[in-house]
């Protein structure tokens, strides 16, 4: 069996380098086409996690849906699965992959829906 070796610093810096170089390049083209922003990590992968975020309490659950759909779209990302959250209420979560000359970064899309209340 051939053994690709260890993981090493370097190898988990430049991950997280070429992750954070497509986050720039997504978060520019965002605000090009003015697009709605996410709440983006980034992880000692290079993997990316970009999650709808509710700035205005105005906004409803179809306009952060529209967000989330606008992005999977941008990103060519999977069918969104829906997930239900532990806390309550469901997530709706979409996986994307932007190739790169030193290797793929992947990612996730995630939108958050709270759980109905009755009063």
């Amino acid at each position: 069996m051939t053994s690709l070796g260890e993981i090493t610093v370097t190898d988990l810096n430049s991950w997280q380098a070429r992750g954070l170089r497509i986050l720039c390049e997504l978060q520019e083209g965002g605000l090009k086409a003015g697009r709605y922003p996410l709440d983006w990590a980034v992880n000692a992968s290079g993997a990316l996690r970009g999650q709808v975020h509710r700035y205005d309490p105005k906004q409803t659950d179809e306009d952060r849906r529209a967000v989330f759909d606008e992005w999977v779209r941008v990103l060519a990302g999977t069918a969104p699965r829906e997930e239900e959250r532990w806390s309550g209420g469901t997530s709706l979560v979409s996986l994307f992959k932007v190739p790169t000359a030193s290797g793929e970064v992947r990612g996730s899309i995630v939108v958050d829906f709270d759980e109905l209340v009755e009063e």
